[in-house]
């Protein structure tokens, strides 16, 4: 269980069915991913996909789809060259979480996406359940980073981004591509060695409109895994945790709104351009 807390509100964060503890003084009770819906709480379904650790390095690569396969392995040629730099860090200081929020912010702005929250960070750091990795180029500039959420036997990933629209080179989008799948691929084989059974990649798109999420989608199917549907359930103890609930839907739903939008003015302008739409490329 992680404890944090905003402008004198205690909020609680369970994860994978973790007990909740018999007395907390806290206002808010947040169920992270849970397998069925918590009685007296309100629930939202939550879809994602998780890979079986449990499997040797060898089966896991075999259990990747081809393409991914054969980019990883390219992936690996080109670190054994010194092309490709994978780095990561558990500890969580300021210095990484600094880094890896520039490099996760940059990419944001392109997509009109929030921030990473540099607070939320900083509480899992703090509470040793923060872990930032990169890969980085040559001359040390970052292609792929991610950060995921620690716990004992399930490795949650929270936020993650390449830095695709951040060039017009297609050989160099080319290789930020096998960058971003070599960065997994070292993560889930490092998660495995420290004793975790499962890595969950954070969220599946269930829907069929959306055509990035789609190619998000797809590349975490490139892993193999398994799609789970799960939970996210809050629980209100105080007048001050309903009032925080109501404040993150809020925001969480202008967030949404302001992204399709973006979206929208985004697909717009590839047919002012062209003549036709453009799938945007992940």
């Amino acid at each position: 269980m992680i404890i944090s807390e905003r402008l004198s509100i205690r909020i609680a964060d369970l994860y994978f069915d973790e007990p909740k503890p018999p007395y907390e003084n806290v206002d808010l009770f947040r169920y992270n991913q849970v397998s069925a819906p918590v009685r007296g709480a309100t629930c939202t379904p939550f879809a994602t996909i998780v890979l079986d650790l449990s499997a040797s390095p060898e089966q896991l690569l075999s259990n990747t789809k081809r393409s991914s396969r054969e980019k990883i392995r390219r992936a690996e040629r080109e670190a054994r060259a010194g092309r490709l730099r994978y780095e990561y860090s558990a500890r969580g200081t300021s210095e990484w979480i600094a880094r890896f929020t520039e490099h996760f912010d940059r990419c944001a702005a392109v997509k009109a996406l929030p921030h990473a929250s540099r607070s939320r960070l900083s509480i899992l750091a703090h509470n040793h359940a923060l872990d930032i990795s990169f890969v980085t180029d040559s001359d040390g500039e970052i292609l792929a980073a991610s950060c995921a959420v620690l716990t004992p036997k399930r490795v949650r990933g929270l936020y993650a981004a390449a830095s695709f629209r951040l060039t017009s080179d297609q050989t160099r989008r080319s290789l930020i591509g096998r960058a971003n799948r070599y960065l997994f691929w070292r993560d889930c084989l490092r998660f495995k060695e420290s004793g975790a059974e499962f890595f969950d990649f954070g969220g599946y798109y269930t829907g069929n409109t959306d055509t990035e999420k789609l190619k998000i989608n797809m590349f975490k199917e490139g892993f193999g895994g398994e799609v789970r549907r799960e939970f996210n359930c809050e629980e209100c103890v105080t007048l001050k945790g309903s009032l925080a609930r109501w404040a993150i839907a809020l925001r969480n739903s202008w967030v949404s709104r302001r992204h399709s939008e973006h979206n929208a003015e985004a697909a717009n302008s590839q047919e002012l351009i062209h003549g036709s739409r453009i799938p945007t490329q992940v």
